[in-house]
C-alpha cells in the first residue's frame, strides 16, 4: 500500500512537471510569436536588435535558448518558409496574409520542418491554440489547413524540400536549383504534446 501511495505521488510529480514544462514552451512560443510580429515593422533591422530592444521593453529573456533558436532560425530559414506557405496558402501570397497569421504560419512552419523533438501534430495543434488567442476566429481552420498541408507534403517527399524553393518573390529573379535539404524527422516523439493529447 505504501508503495502504490509513493507510486501514485510519484506520478502526480510527474505529470505536474510535465505540465510546468508545456506552459514554459507555450509562454517561449508566444514571445517568439511577438518577435515575428515584430520584425514586421523593423524588417530593416537586424534580429538581436530586434530581440534586445523586445527585452528591454517586455523583459523577453534574451538568454532563453528556446527563444533564441526558434526565432534566429525562422529569420535564417525564412525564404524557405515563406515558398512553402506560399505554395500551400491557397489564394494568399505571403506578403498578403495579416501580419498575425504569417508569424504563427511561420512559427509553425519552422517547426514542422527544421525542430526534430516536435512532431508535426504538436506544432499544428500550438499554432491552432496562438491563432484562437491572438489571432481573427477565421484564421484558425486557414492556419490548421495550410500547415496541414505542409504536413503531408513533408511526408510525401520522406522530409526533403527543393532548396529551389525560396520565397516567391525571389523566385522569379532566380534560377531553380536541383539540389535538396534535408529536413527534421517531424515523426519523433516528445513530451511537448498538449495536455488533452496524453
Amino acid at each position: 500500500m505504501a508503495e502504490n501511495q509513493k507510486n501514485y505521488h510519484a506520478a502526480a510529480r510527474s505529470k505536474k512537471s510535465a505540465e510546468a514544462a508545456r506552459e514554459q514552451r507555450r509562454a517561449a512560443r508566444e514571445a517568439v510569436l511577438a518577435l515575428l510580429f515584430e520584425t514586421e515593422y523593423h524588417e530593416d533591422e537586424v534580429p538581436e536588435a530586434i530581440l534586445l530592444r523586445a527585452a528591454e521593453a517586455r523583459g523577453i529573456d534574451t538568454k532563453d535558448r528556446y527563444i533564441r533558436k526558434e526565432y534566429f532560425g525562422i529569420m535564417e530559414n525564412l525564404a524557405t518558409i515563406d515558398a512553402l506557405l506560399g505554395r500551400h496558402a491557397k489564394g494568399w501570397r505571403t506578403d498578403r496574409l495579416s501580419r498575425v497569421s504569417r508569424a504563427i504560419l511561420r512559427l509553425g512552419t519552422y517547426e514542422l520542418v527544421f525542430v526534430e523533438k516536435i512532431p508535426a501534430p504538436v506544432a499544428i495543434n500550438e499554432a491552432v491554440e496562438l491563432a484562437k488567442k491572438y489571432d481573427d476566429p477565421k484564421a484558425r481552420s486557414f492556419i490548421n489547413g495550410v500547415l496541414n498541408a505542409i504536413k503531408k507534403e513533408l511526408e510525401e517527399n520522406g522530409g526533403v524540400l527543393p532548396v529551389a524553393e525560396t520565397a516567391p518573390t525571389e523566385v522569379e529573379a532566380t534560377e531553380a536549383v536541383s539540389e535538396t535539404v534535408e529536413v527534421a524527422d517531424t515523426s519523433a516523439e516528445t513530451s511537448d504534446a498538449p495536455a488533452d493529447a496524453e
